[in-house]
């Protein structure tokens, strides 16, 4: 298989570590990219560093369109007009596959960061599912972690929210005991952070160990104990509402996209059209969940 990046960002620069770790020849791979930093970095992977052109003059199985949203349609209209009728993977998000040039074979992903590590986790959905490139994207992503093939596009929204962004919450809540244990671990912070990273590598083992959540929290907890109590708060606290917290980031990508395809088309979206998208979208139990209650109020 022969794969060509068309820009070298971080989630392409996440896949080619992947697929490098995998035993994928760097021969394998070619990128587009015009920064000098990230040209050195591809180079020092032996990877080929080409220039748009190369399109027309090599066959590629995939092309990977990791540009940012603004230059996406742009981009792949070019690689249409040097490559047409190619296979185009896109990695961008936001943009429907309806939006890309008609000719070419598109297949749409969202990967995250941690195929660097052969352990990402990708979304992909192309209105053929049988075609070869599909099968080719398929396998080019399990090199470098797991995928989850949708059968609605609209999935990958929620998809988007749950495992691209959702990494960003789970470090957040995770700094939180980080800051915690440093505190209490007073003026030795890196002897934290090294005992917090086992804590952090004992999460994954216990899951991969017993795969049911329900059943780990009852190890932990005993009757009448701290641990009881603490949980009983954050179920009176209504901690569940953290899917208000995915839905909102759901709701934000949602109406991002609206704004960005008008932007595109030189429309102009009233506020009052995204106010009333907001409401068709608003779950019932929202106010509710806004304004929970805690057991020590």
């Amino acid at each position: 298989m022969k794969i060509c990046f068309v820009g070298g960002g971080n989630i392409a620069q996440a896949i080619i570590d992947g697929l490098l770790k995998s035993q994928l020849p760097p021969e394998a791979i070619v990128c587009i990219e015009r920064n000098q930093e990230k040209i050195d970095l591809l180079k020092n992977q032996k990877i080929t560093v080409a220039s748009f052109e190369c399109l027309s003059e090599d066959i590629f199985d995939l092309i990977v369109l990791a540009v940012k949203p603004k230059d996406a349609l742009v981009v792949a209209q070019k690689i249409e007009d040097l490559a047409p009728h190619s296979n185009i993977l896109t990695v961008v998000a936001g943009i429907g596959i309806s939006k890309y040039p008609t000719s070419a074979s598109i297949i749409r992903s969202m990967p995250n960061t941690a195929s660097a590590y052969n352990k990402g986790i990708t979304a992909l959905y192309a209105e053929d599912q049988e075609a070869p490139a599909f099968k080719n994207a398929c396998d080019l992503f399990e090199r470098v972690g797991h995928i989850m093939v949708m059968e609605n596009e609209d999935d990958i929204h929620a998809f988007t929210s749950i495992i691209g962004s959702g990494q960003a919450f789970l470090f957040q809540v995770l700094n939180i005991y980080l800051g915690e244990l440093k505190a209490i671990n007073k003026g030795n912070d890196e002897h934290a952070i090294n005992i917090f990273q086992d804590f952090v590598s004992s999460l994954g083992d216990l899951f991969g160990k017993e795969r049911d959540f329900e059943m780990l929290i009852n190890k932990i907890k005993s009757p009448g104990g701290t641990t009881q109590a603490g949980l009983e708060s954050l179920e009176d606290s209504k901690i569940d509402s953290i899917k208000i917290l995915f839905y909102f980031l759901d709701s934000i990508l949602k109406i991002t996209i609206c704004l960005f395809l008008a932007r595109f088309k030189k429309n102009c979206v009233k506020f009052s059209q995204i106010t009333q998208f907001q409401k068709k979208i608003q779950p019932k139990t929202l106010p509710h969940l806004i304004k929970p209650k805690s057991r020590f109020e």
